[in-house]
């Protein structure tokens, strides 16, 4: 029997966030670049850091981090109030975290573990009312071996949420991203690019 791992569910707070945006930056150069937590990779530099407010289930992250294109604001009728902003709303939206685990992952023994990730997936998928389309498929960002899936899940607002996964290991520090949008999304196209870049530039700087 595989030990038992300790899976941060970052994935089912991204999909059932609620953004809390207090403001939102000027737009920055493209590319941008995120540079905190030992992490960095470059972004489209259109993308903001986003506040955000999360339910964590199960685990406690080390950090967690949210970054996206610019919420779009939600027309109110009647308009509210003088003084007070209108609802701000921003489903596209990549989240990035870190956790201890209780497993030590290398290139050389993370194959093994390749029908735990599996099962632990599916059940996740299954408590989002969703389902795994694709994973777990490996993959070595940075250098750390890891295992990436596609999966949808309803959100807490009734939305089919598309979720693009990845999870990477550094012996017991587990790194989680998460590039999430509604299905058939206006904004499919540009999360996706970005989350390409992301993938692609991903790096440790410690």
């Amino acid at each position: 029997m595989l030990p038992p791992l300790r899976t941060v569910t970052v994935i089912l707070a991204a999909l059932a966030l609620a953004v809390c945006v207090a403001s939102a930056r000027a737009d920055a150069p493209a590319p941008a670049t995120y540079n905190s937590h030992g992490v960095t990779f470059s972004y489209p530099g259109t993308w903001i850091e986003l506040p955000v407010a999360y339910e964590i289930k199960i685990g406690t992250p080390l950090w967690v981090d949210t970054i996206g294109p610019p919420p779009q604001i939600t027309p109110t009728n009647p308009p509210p109030a003088s003084g007070s902003q209108p609802p701000v709303t921003n489903p596209d939206v990549v989240t990035l975290s870190a956790a201890h685990i209780n497993v030590v992952f290398t290139k050389k023994n993370i194959g093994r573990y390749k029908k735990y990730f599996a099962a632990s997936m599916a059940q996740i998928a299954a408590s989002a009312h969703g389902q795994v389309e694709s994973g777990p498929t490996r993959v070595t960002l940075g250098g750390l071996p890891g295992y990436a899936f596609r999966m949808t899940a309803l959100s807490s607002t009734g939305l089919t949420v598309e979720n693009r996964m990845v999870y990477l290991f550094k012996r017991k520090l587990e790194y989680f991203v998460n590039c999430a949008h509604p299905q058939n999304d206006p904004m499919t196209a540009e999360i996706e690019s970005g989350c390409d870049q992301i993938m692609r530039s991903f790096r440790l700087t410690k």
